[in-house]
């Protein structure tokens, strides 16, 4: 008995992540399968059953959790001495992850050619050739670059297709090396060949990876430089901050400037996670002193160009996308509860949704996407923005006095996918649980042609080759299989992620390693995909996706170079009992 309390003590992180993972499971399968939270309490049977479910998925998770720790176990990670190298994966991993990658990623390529460019990826090279006036939704840099591609196929072909496959090789070839260079780092300081080439491998047949490649979105292209940036980190964290080349600071500093540019609101994860890394640096002032000036100006740049060119397009702030929970929450209870909306409170409504009748607002909610409902509301910030969402948040407060629950289930349906592994194999609308498109969005192109008064072709709409369509249906049949299949469909969902990141953080956190905060911008990127406006978007989360192997990886890593020689090595990876 005594043996069972310490076993269970030592692991209290895990029983508490266990039981409020477990909760949330249940209310997701509740909101997904019934929209509703409100008949677990029409009887006492219902209660218990909930009662149950919840202890099943607690007990689920926290055996999940225990198999994670055991496999990324310290001394499982990283051997107690490099071996000597005598394959061509051990003398150049960096060169055999690239071939690898490279082998498996084509095909996905070019059966798609040009590639499946996401509504946002058009949108954003219609805007990027000079079709339509650039705005603020989506990163300004990331539409240059995107229409870059769009004209340098223009002036080729006269078409963009040949623009959407350039962009893709890119942000293929970004992430190929980002992905070898986190290899690498693993294989050059020891880490078991077993483990990162399973994980190299991972990386090569979950079709998430191949899938994400052949995907035209800014995200792809934004996880790459994620994946580099943390990989240099974790160097930086593990003490070789000293012997980084100029080229290398710069090249940390470069990244820093990417993130900034290539997604919308990322200083608040870069800031928070800069802090924290510079605190744990700050015994080696020489490495101190220039994270910082690499930081700061990284920082400053981005922040300068985000304003220039603001100020150059005549772009606003858009706040429809930092609204999304509110939005929902108001939505819903107008769906829910209709006839207790009171005139004031309608009129409320009207106004800040640009609605002649505020139960057209009920209309519009979808319990897994906020866009159709934050599309009615201004996109650009407006002079007396400030005074009109004063007023809506006064009879927002208001309504939640009324039906509070009504708030929690407009908030969970928007957004447990991200800790949840609910089932999504139905069809959904407004993207969410389909990470991944298989064809070229044509609705943005569409757009401008019909705008343009004849003006514009209709070679301009990008699209697939026709003797290409078997091939196209092998692979996202294949993609497919694996979202269905059972334990295979785990590996595509963004709730499964999450949990490991979770198993990650209590085993390495309970040990006081340093590396687990690396952690702290993968955490801030799930928060800021719960506040997006799609439930379960995985491109969302795909920089953690493909981030996450470094953490275990470099807290490995710190517990080896611990050791003092002589003594067994596996000692170092006990805890204080003698327990591991």
């Amino acid at each position: 008995m005594t043996e069972k309390k310490g076993f269970f003590h030592k692991r209290i992180g895990e029983l508490i992540a266990s039981v409020i993972l477990g909760f949330l499971e249940v209310i997701a399968l509740s909101l997904y399968y019934r929209d509703s939270l409100a008949f677990w309490m029409d009887s006492l049977g219902n209660g218990l059953l909930f009662f149950g479910l919840w202890i099943l998925s607690a007990a689920l998770l926290f055996l999940f959790l225990l198999l994670l720790e055991l496999l990324i176990r310290p001394d499982r990670v990283v051997l107690p001495g490099i071996s000597e190298r005598i394959r061509f994966f051990d003398a150049h991993p960096f060169l055999f992850s690239i071939l690898v990658l490279t082998v498996y990623y084509l095909p996905w390529i070019i059966v798609f050619y040009p590639g499946s460019a996401i509504y946002d990826m058009t949108y954003q090279m219609v805007q990027g050739v000079g079709f339509q006036p650039i705005n603020a939704h989506h990163p300004i840099f990331a539409t240059w670059v995107i229409g870059l591609c769009g004209k340098l196929s223009l002036a080729l072909t006269g078409k963009l297709n040949l623009g959407i496959f350039i962009y893709i090789l890119v942000q293929s070839a970004v992430c190929i090396l980002a992905f070898s260079a986190m290899f690498s780092f693993m294989a050059r300081r020891g880490v078991r060949k077993g483990f990162w080439i399973s994980l190299l491998f991972v990386f090569a047949v979950v079709p998430l990876f191949g899938g994400a490649m052949q995907c035209g979105t800014k995200d792809t292209m934004f996880t790459g430089f994620f994946v580099w940036f943390l990989v240099l980190c974790a160097e930086l964290l593990l003490g070789e901050g000293s012997s980084f080349s100029p080229v290398k600071w710069a090249a940390f500093g470069f990244l820093i400037l990417l993130l900034c540019l290539y997604r919308n609101g990322i200083l608040v994860i870069m800031i928070p996670s800069l802090i924290v890394f510079l605190i744990l640096l700050w015994k080696e002032k020489k490495v101190r002193l220039l994270f910082s000036v690499v930081c700061a100006l990284a920082l400053v740049f981005g922040f300068l160009f985000q304003t220039i060119s603001a100020r150059v397009y005549h772009t606003g702030t858009e706040t429809g996308e930092m609204l999304s929970i509110p939005f929902q929450q108001t939505a819903r209870y107008v769906r829910d509860h209709e006839t207790e909306v009171t005139e004031e409170e309608a009129e409320i409504i009207e106004e800040t949704f640009v609605l002649e009748d505020y139960r057209e607002l009920g209309k519009l909610y979808y319990p897994m996407s906020s866009d159709p409902v934050k599309a009615r509301y201004h996109w650009y910030a407006a002079d007396n923005e400030g005074e009109l969402l004063k007023t809506y948040f006064g009879a927002w407060a208001g309504m939640f006095k009324k039906h509070p629950l009504t708030y929690i289930e407009a908030t969970v349906a928007n957004t447990y996918g991200y800790y949840a592994i609910t089932p999504v194999i139905k069809k959904q609308k407004g993207g969410a649980g389909t990470p991944v498109q298989f064809f070229p969005d044509q609705l943005a192109v569409q757009g401008v042609i019909d705008r343009s008064g004849g003006t514009l072709s209709e070679d301009l709409i990008p699209e697939s080759p026709e003797a290409l369509k078997g091939a196209r249906d092998l692979l996202s049949g294949w993609y497919y299989l694996w979202q269905k299949a059972p334990v295979l469909g785990l590996f595509l969902k963004c709730g499964f992620y999450f949990y490991i990141l979770i198993a990650f953080t209590l085993c390495y956190g309970r040990r006081k390693n340093k590396m687990t905060l690396l952690a702290v911008p993968m955490f801030l990127l799930f928060l800021m995909a719960i506040a997006s406006p799609v439930n379960e978007h995985i491109r969302y989360i795909f920089p953690v996706v493909a981030a996450l192997p470094i953490l275990p990886a470099a807290a490995a890593i710190t517990e080896n170079k611990k050791k003092i020689g002589g003594y067994d090595e596996r000692k170092s990876f006990e805890n204080s009992d003698g327990s591991k």
